[in-house]
């Protein structure tokens, strides 16, 4: 026999780089076994799951500037000089209605104690689009600048006129392009706009691809914009082009909230003591480092906002003392205050002037500073 012959069923006399090949039938099912998990192991470590994350994020000095201008600026008025800091604040979210967070983004997210972890369908309307949900946060986000706008010149006294603004504007839809985020709307087919149902009653009874032409201002120049409707998804048979609308407060100055890329309406409470603070004499802060968050409506009413717990711990790491808080969200406050900062309560906007004019006046407790409880 050839010394290099290699006899069937005598493996010990194979080279020996090759014995390591030799394996029983339930060797290689235990191997198999264990790539088909490692497999399945990373399939659903890269699938998205239906849950959504909320972290801690920036804060933004609403008497300050963002890249060199005035985040609240004010024009043919006279401003009064301000000292301190009076921050919106924001939360960062991971996943959207589209995508939810893979498997190792949502363990991160358990484990770390400043972050929280909801479902999406908590979070978001079924069927909803990411490109819906951007352009609903934009609509209220500028909504919350009109509200803070009307709700200061009430408190100051001060006569505002409303117009129908366009607030956003869905991506890829007939109006992307055409129509312009804070448009004022004058016509629509001719037909004078004077407030968001006569916009709806222009449009929806239209045939679906009908020509629809508006007559906007924009930047205090006419423009004329014209497209063609599409069916509405969430109104079948109906017309529609792809915009959402609201009233816009306006001052008899310019005002301009000049920040961009955060939507959703929290800061509200925040502009409006911004505008206050910067039309009266007086530092209102007075120096002090003040967060503060939730919804103002024209009256002056605050509203509940989602994410505190993530708003306080932001508010802490950005070096405030006091955080504001509405009163609805108390009840998500206790419990889950960071060490050293100082949360109270505020209901309305004169509740707000007052804590942040005391506590920059030295104070550091008493009515105007009403810490939450649970009740």
């Amino acid at each position: 026999m050839d010394n290099n012959e290699l006899t069937p069923g005598r493996p010990n006399d194979r080279p020996r780089e090759m014995r390591g090949l030799d394996m029983t039938p339930r060797r290689r099912q235990g191997i198999s076994a264990l790539l088909l998990t490692g497999l399945l192991l990373g399939i659903v470590t890269v699938l998205p799951m239906p849950y959504v994350s909320l972290s801690p994020g920036p804060t933004f000095n609403t008497l300050g500037e963002v890249k060199g201008v005035p985040l609240v600026k004010i024009s043919g008025h006279k401003i009064y000089e301000t000292t301190g800091q009076l921050d919106m604040v924001t939360v960062h979210q991971n996943g959207g209605p589209e995508g939810g967070l893979t498997l190792g983004e949502a363990v991160r997210a358990w484990i770390d104690p400043a972050s929280e972890v909801i479902p999406s369908s908590v979070m978001f309307a079924p069927g909803s689009t990411n490109a819906q949900v951007k352009a609903a946060n934009k609509a209220m986000f500028t909504g919350s600048q009109s509200a803070a706008v009307a709700a200061a010149m009430a408190y100051l006294k001060i006569p505002t006129t409303t117009s129908t603004i366009v607030s956003s504007v869905v991506t890829g839809l007939p109006a992307d392009g055409p129509l312009e985020p804070g448009d004022q709307i004058v016509s629509i087919n001719g037909v004078t706009i004077t407030g968001p149902k006569s916009v709806t009653k222009a449009i929806r009874p239209l045939p679906i691809g009908s020509s629809v032409t508006f007559v906007v201002l924009r930047h205090d120049a006419r423009v004329t914009a014209t497209m063609k409707t599409i069916e509405n998804p969430k109104h079948k048979g109906t017309s529609y082009v792809g915009i959402m609308i609201d009233t816009y407060a306006k001052a008899p100055f310019p005002i301009d909230f000049t920040l961009a890329h955060v939507g959703g309406p929290s800061a509200g409470m925040m502009f409006t003591l911004a505008l206050i603070d910067k039309l009266t004499p007086g530092a209102m802060a007075n120096n002090q480092h003040i967060v503060g968050t939730g919804t103002i409506d024209p009256t002056g009413e605050v509203g509940g906002i989602g994410g505190i717990a993530q708003k306080m711990i932001s508010a802490k790491r950005s070096g405030a003392s006091l955080f504001l808080a509405p009163s609805e969200n108390c009840v998500d406050v206790v419990g889950h205050i960071p060490d050293g900062l100082q949360v109270v309560r505020v209901a309305t906007l004169v509740d707000a002037v007052k804590a942040v004019t005391a506590y920059g006046r030295g104070s550091r407790s008493g009515p105007a500073l009403s810490p939450c409880t649970s009740n």
